[in-house]
């Protein structure tokens, strides 16, 4: 029975002490980018490990690239709505680091990449064209060109049979048939 207290009270110091480094951890965004994990939102930490590509966007400009950029990710809430379209708390917290950054002067991709890292490939409304992503893009065109041919063979295989089929009428039944031509034609 004394372990157990024992180790629980060295359970608990070593909590406590976990606490209060993880306080001063939770200060540096160096701290959760040096174990791989990005930096929780709001706290000022390099958002990209390079620099703007652009100038700095404010005013009008600024909303029209936010709304483009934020209809270019998925809502990892919703899936089937962008981030500009969701009225998800994620999607408006995602929407205003996008304007954050976008205003600090970074481009399209530079915002997409930073996300993809946190989120993967998934946050992307459209995928890359580029490796296995090709199939998603080649796959429909492939479809519809592969059923062309189909039906583009099998117009030529009844067109072919058509003089065909004449040849195999009933002999008793071409009087009827004939009669019906002669209706049909006037």
């Amino acid at each position: 029975m004394r372990y157990l207290a024992l180790i629980s009270v060295l359970l608990l110091c070593g909590a406590a002490l976990d606490v209060a480094a993880g306080q001063e951890a939770a200060q540096d965004p160096e701290a959760y980018l040096a174990l791989g994990f990005e930096p929780p939102l709001g706290l000022d930490a390099p958002r990209l490990s390079e620099p703007p590509a652009g100038a700095p966007v404010e005013g009008a400009a600024l909303e029209r690239r936010t709304e483009e950029v934020a209809s270019l990710m998925r809502c990892p809430v919703c899936q089937g709505l962008s981030v500009a379209d969701s009225p998800t708390d994620s999607a408006l917290a995602m929407k205003r680091e996008v304007r954050e950054m976008v205003a600090a002067g970074y481009s399209e991709e530079q915002i997409l990449g930073y996300f993809e890292r946190s989120y993967g490939e998934f946050i992307r409304l459209a995928p890359k064209a580029t490796g296995f992503n090709l199939l998603v893009w080649i796959a429909p065109v492939l479809g519809v060109l592969v059923g062309a041919l189909l039906i583009a063979a099998r117009i030529r295989s009844t067109r072919s049979a058509g003089g065909e089929a004449r040849a195999k009428i009933d002999p008793e039944l071409e009087p009827y048939l004939e009669r019906v031509r002669r209706e049909v034609a006037g």
